[in-house]
């Protein structure tokens, strides 16, 4: 008997080990990716996006699921634990769909497509972006985040319309895409403008529209940074200075930026944006690209508005960098979560009285509250965000302290808090090692290495890095990716390169970043159009006359810009081309090519 069942427990538990390692693990377990990786315990059969998914999808007949992500972005990991963790979800999923996971920041052009497909669609998009796709590739329909009863129901419905009529599924995906691409054609004709610059006029009166004159920024809900935009725009003030209004605008978007929450007072460095018109309640992703173009943004605008507080943001987000996002090989990792490791949005941030009694001494908790506020009744349940309840003159008038004394009690204090945050907390990383943003942090320390020459042991290995990654014919998206970067990858890179090359005296770098500008031209534009990947597994990939910008400056721009620092000759012809085709779309939109319309006549 004791033999019977011992045999019996034996036989359920290699059972249930068969069972469960069936869903254990998926294509994307250990993956290099942190975003990635942590769905490759679900139970969903995830693959990643590529041929063989696709080919998969065509041999099953079944529609593919894409759903897109990224490691710092908090409502993605809500919908994981509620809905790809979950098996009778998984089982849907497995039993009627072809399921790709992709991380958007890997695959930012194909994010692009369908970011742009889904706002078309219903009006709205964002991430978690799920799309639905047929066997041929034509996005069907898109979906962002959805709690996990109504994702059930939708995954179910849309099988029954597969199962009943796939050909009328096809048939309308199909319709869609070609009226969705008929639409981008025709806002691509021809403008009534000869040159692209004869639309800067328009830009500046745009702006001032979509500009909120009492908080700064573009927005009346949520308030992102605009980076691209800002530079812009300053650099268009700087030249022409016809525009008082436009300078207050944006003095006071810089100032609201560093002193309200958008800005972490503790150890620098920016969030990705605030919920909120007003500045004060951030999202609390942190990510490298946004805090690399705000430190150049932040040094320009010291310069030119002769603002020193300027500089020391710009100097001090350089420095949050290097402690907290270097990774190895001299490069800077993508992101830090908004979540930390208890899952609580802004946890690693926010503090209550209660912790502040624990580390500080009674003159520092008072101070402390004075200075941040942080007695104030909490408006997040974690407990309030360290924010200047005033200017520090006002404060050390307050106190009736010596300013530069106050200046260094208040740095002693950030001191206390960030070891307090090693000491108790934990912040996820996103340490994917992406060329365009190290490209574009590249730039960020060239353009503060004349003021701060301490910043150069740090510049020149991070140009080492993005040299790492150029082999001479093909330069790679990521650190641990053999993909062929996007066009803002070369960009990008070119961009930082060249900078560092010229800041640094370096000639070697100069040398790769005109290889790589010269590769780029041959690429990605030809008869007047830009392709931004080389390869598209999806149908009729677009090639525009004009690459807009996003929350990083145009692509196109940023490589007229590198061609032009190194001022050869080499790629007249093209730059000129560009120059001269303005297009509906332009003249209707420029703000969406503001940083592309700033760059300086060739």
């Amino acid at each position: 008997m004791p033999i019977k069942l011992t045999s019996l427990i034996i036989v359920t538990i290699a059972l249930l080990w068969v069972s469960s390692s069936s869903y254990a693990k998926n294509q994307l377990d250990g993956h290099y990716s942190p975003y990635l990786a942590m769905h490759g315990n679900d139970p969903v059969h995830w693959m990643e996006w590529g041929e063989a998914a696709l080919e998969k999808a065509r041999k099953e007949k079944k529609l593919i699921f894409v759903s897109i992500g990224y490691y710092a972005c908090h409502w993605c990991h809500v919908m994981h634990r509620e809905s790809y963790s979950d098996p009778a979800i998984a089982k849907l999923l497995n039993q009627h769909y072809i399921a790709i996971k992709v991380d958007r920041e890997l695959n930012p052009i194909l994010d692009k497509r369908l970011i742009n497909f889904v706002q078309a669609t219903t009006g709205t998009a964002g991430w978690p972006l799920n799309v639905f796709i047929t066997p041929e590739g034509y996005p069907l329909v898109g979906i962002t985040y959805l709690p996990k009863t109504q994702f059930s129901a939708a995954i179910q419905n849309l099988n029954q319309q597969w199962s009943a009529d796939p050909e009328q599924l096809i048939h309308d995906a199909k319709a869609q895409n070609n009226h969705l691409s008929k639409q981008i054609l025709a806002a691509d004709n021809q403008g009534d403008y000869s040159h692209i610059n004869e639309n800067i006029k328009e830009l500046l009166q745009q702006s001032m529209q979509y500009a909120n004159t009492l908080q700064g920024g573009f927005s009346q809900v949520r308030q992102f940074p605009s980076a691209a935009k800002l530079l812009a725009l300053m650099r268009l003030q700087q030249d022409n200075n016809t525009h008082k209004a436009l300078d207050d605008f944006i003095q006071l978007t810089l100032d609201n930026m560093q002193n309200k929450g958008l800005h972490d007072e503790i150890a620098g460095g920016f969030y990705r944006y605030t919920v909120d018109p007003d500045w004060h309640t951030p999202h609390f992703e942190k990510m490298l690209y946004s805090n690399a173009l705000l430190a150049i943004i932040y040094h320009q605008a010291a310069k030119q508005y002769n603002n020193s507080s300027y500089q020391k943001t710009a100097l001090e987000t350089l420095d949050f960098l290097q402690a907290d996002m270097q990774g190895k090989d001299g490069a800077f990792i993508a992101s830090l979560s908004a979540v930390d490791n208890h899952n609580i949005e802004g946890g690693y941030y926010l503090w209550q009285q209660k912790e502040l009694k624990q580390f500080l001494s009674k003159d520092e908790l008072y101070l402390a509250n004075l200075a941040w506020g942080l007695d104030q009744i909490p408006s997040l349940e974690a407990g309030i965000l360290p924010m200047l309840t005033m200017p520090i003159d006002e404060l050390a008038t307050q106190l009736k302290q010596d300013k530069s004394k106050l200046l260094q009690n208040l740095k002693q204090l950030k001191r206390k808090f960030k070891q307090q945050r090693k000491l108790k907390r934990v912040i996820p990383r996103d340490d994917k090692l992406l060329a365009a943003w190290n490209g574009l942090n590249l730039a960020a320390f060239a353009t503060l290495l004349p003021e701060d020459k301490s910043l150069k042991p740090t510049g020149e290995k991070l140009a080492n890095f993005l040299l790492s990654l150029w082999d001479g014919k093909q330069l790679r998206r990521a650190k641990n990716s053999q993909k062929s970067g996007t066009v803002k990858d070369y960009a990008a890179v070119a961009w930082g390169l060249v900078q560092w090359g010229k800041a640094a005296n370096n000639e070697q770098v100069t040398k790769v970043a005109i290889a790589i500008i010269d590769t780029a031209w041959k690429k990605f534009y030809s008869a007047k159009s830009w392709k931004e990947s080389e390869t598209s597994l999806l149908p009729d990939p677009l090639h525009r006359p004009h690459i807009e910008d996003s929350p990083i400056p145009s692509a196109e721009a940023l490589l007229i810009e590198a061609s032009q620092f190194v001022d050869n000759g080499q790629w007249q012809t093209q730059i000129k081309q560009v120059f001269e085709n303005s297009t509906e779309e332009m003249e209707d939109n420029p703000f969406s090519y503001a940083y592309l319309l700033s760059i300086s006549i060739p």
